[in-house]
């Protein structure tokens, strides 16, 4: 149905939360529950694990990824965006894909199933050229947004033509989770992101879009696993 490449960006140096990416959650690194729902999906020949970090590494490679050879430090850096070392990859390994998937590993929370989703869409949609993870938000958060202006009060961001009561809204509208990223080959290096045209979709719960940038993600997350477990 095609060929896949999975590369999970994995840099050392968080700001906002150290080690983000191999805190131990509920007795295994954050990063390990990617690894392992990437390989559960069966999807893919090889899990590659971007990192410039050899204890990351060591880490990936523990639980079943491959790591051919370290990033760059120049592409671990907070402002480069995470396709970045995805593509870095590629160029690298010389093959040729199908599809290329960019999986952070600070949402730990999604499951095989998740992907194998995206991959039938995108597999069975000859004009589907991306698929994102996605869940339902309050469109309020973009009807009723405030922005603080220079004179210490608050405006409209978007202005006061989109000011409508809960009751008249009718469209459903979803964010990116950042959960699921995959697009074809040839519209990820047209594009360089995921957000091209001909997106389509998967739907996930909140509770499998949990994505760690904060003490408080990384809680809620141990939380909704450690009330799984016991269930």
């Amino acid at each position: 149905m095609g060929k896949s490449l999975c590369v999970i960006p994995a840099r050392s140096g968080s700001k906002g939360l150290k080690d983000k990416n191999i805190l131990e959650l509920c007795g295994k690194p954050v990063l390990t529950y990617t690894i392992a729902a990437c390989i559960q999906s069966e999807i893919f020949e090889d899990v590659y694990v971007a990192t410039d970090s050899e204890k990351y590494a060591e880490i990936a490679i523990k639980y079943g990824a491959q790591v051919p050879f370290l990033e760059p430090s120049e592409l671990a850096q907070d402002n480069i965006p995470s396709l970045d070392p995805v593509l870095y990859f590629y160029d690298k390994l010389g093959k040729d894909y199908d599809y290329i998937w960019c999986m952070q590993p600070t949402s730990p929370l999604r499951s095989s199933k998740d992907i194998t989703d995206a991959y039938n869409i995108i597999c069975k949609d000859k004009d589907c050229e991306f698929v994102l993870g996605t869940t339902i938000i309050d469109p309020h958060y973009f009807h009723w947004a405030l922005k603080d202006q220079a004179n210490g009060r608050a405006e409209l961001y978007f202005g006061r033509e989109v000011l409508v009561d809960r009751s008249e809204l009718s469209d459903i509208v979803y964010r990116p989770n950042g959960a699921i990223k995959v697009g074809r080959t040839r519209s990820i290096l047209r594009e360089r992101n995921f957000f091209g045209n001909n997106i389509r979709r998967i739907e996930m719960p909140e509770e499998r879009s949990i994505h760690i940038r904060s003490q408080y993600d990384f809680d809620l997350c141990s939380f909704l696993m450690e009330q799984k477990g016991q269930k």
